[in-house]
């Protein structure tokens, strides 16, 4: 499991990868390793990097020096541990769904499954990310990431991919009993790309509650290459 974090935990402080959500630290748990065991990967793109080489990602969607930087460190860990090829997974919110679009776009069979929550990039590259196996998750009052991703997901739709989506927002404070039934019934839709989106909401409220989402979790850990 590679995460990649939101621009907040671009510091000089060595755990704030672990420190701001829980993106990284839920895979990680003892209840979560007893079902989905795995190598958790928690990247940190630190200020000292920043300033020597710029920030990870822009607005501009180009390549950056810290992308290929992020992709060398990944392929250090498949060479170095017993890492299984067909199962790696990708996620990240804001900077760090960026970073696991802009790597599924030029390596497109880099991993198995992502899950990307609130973020966007460049609408036309994603066309490389259609046969991909991806959960998507977005607030309505996230005012990049959900136009982006709703370009996205019809760009894919016209290029013949299935997408599962919500007819209606999801309201983030039902019951978890609730939402996991509504995660069931994407389930259910058996599309490769799942585009779930919340009611209101913001950039940053997103991943408040995206990473306790379980269904999520359990199909991103049951996809295969």
């Amino acid at each position: 499991m590679y995460f990649i974090p939101d621009a907040s935990a671009d510091t000089s402080i060595d755990t704030a990868t672990l420190t701001q959500g829980n993106g990284a630290t839920i895979w990680a748990t003892p209840e979560e390793q007893a079902k989905h065991k795995s190598i958790v990967v928690a990247v940190q793109y630190p200020l000292s990097v920043v300033k020597q080489y710029g920030a990870l990602t822009t607005d501009d969607y180009v390549w950056t020096p810290g992308l290929t930087a992020v992709y060398n460190l990944l392929q250090h860990v498949i060479d170095t541990y017993a890492v299984d090829r067909n199962r790696i997974y990708g996620t990240g919110q804001s900077q760090g769904c960026m970073t696991n679009i802009a790597l599924s776009d030029r390596y497109p069979d880099l991993f198995a499954a992502q899950y990307l929550v609130a973020g966007q990039w460049n609408v036309e590259e994603m066309a490389a990310m259609k046969d991909k196996k991806l959960w998507i998750v977005v607030c309505t009052g996230d005012a990049k990431a959900y136009p982006g991703f709703n370009a996205a997901t019809a760009l894919w739709e016209k290029l013949g991919s299935r997408v599962a989506q919500n007819k209606t927002p999801w309201n983030s404070k039902a019951a978890s009993s609730e939402i996991e039934a509504d995660i069931g019934a994407i389930k259910a839709e058996n599309a490769d790309i799942n585009y779930t989106v919340f009611a209101d909401g913001s950039h940053m409220y997103t991943w408040s509650f995206a990473y306790y989402l379980e269904g999520v979790r359990d199909w991103l850990f049951a996809q295969t290459k």
